[in-house]
């Protein structure tokens, strides 16, 4: 069975996708809403290993969570920190060269990282409200 090795950089608005097959790189770009993440992982064969790795940026990770919820792929999430710290001294930095570093990164340390579980409703719920709680007061402050 073929891995596919996908990594995403999550943004406010957009998600930036390097799909790593066979060795070759394909990139995409879609929009940050649940009807277009659901349109994109659609397209993979559920006989096939699907690896997701991504950084955790906070409140703009909620809608992608909620939609791999409904998916059984096998889901990372990345320390950002981490990842910066394996990669060493690297010149240029946008969203098309993170989503690759992302996919490579999660290509070499699959084995040793922890897979990604959804929380409750309740917990996320709580963490939204916290996300946007501190928001507002670092924009009053």
């Amino acid at each position: 069975m073929e891995k596919i090795i996908i990594g995403i950089d999550v943004s406010k608005l957009t998600l930036d996708i390097c799909i790593q097959e066979n060795g070759v790189n394909r990139f995409d770009n879609i929009p940050n809403t649940e009807k277009a993440i659901k349109v994109f992982f659609k397209q993979f064969d559920k006989k096939q290993e699907i690896l997701i790795g991504m950084e955790n940026t906070g409140r703009f990770n909620a809608i992608l969570y909620s939609v791999l919820v409904h998916f059984s792929f096998t889901v990372y999430v990345i320390n950002p920190l981490h990842l910066k710290r394996s990669m060493g001294l690297v010149r240029g930095k946008n969203d098309k060269i993170d989503s690759e570093r992302i996919a490579q990164f999660l290509l070499k340390n699959y084995m040793d990282l922890q897979l990604w579980k959804p929380n409750s409703k309740v917990i996320e719920k709580i963490k939204l409200l916290n996300a946007e709680r501190k928001h507002r007061v670092k924009i009053r402050a």
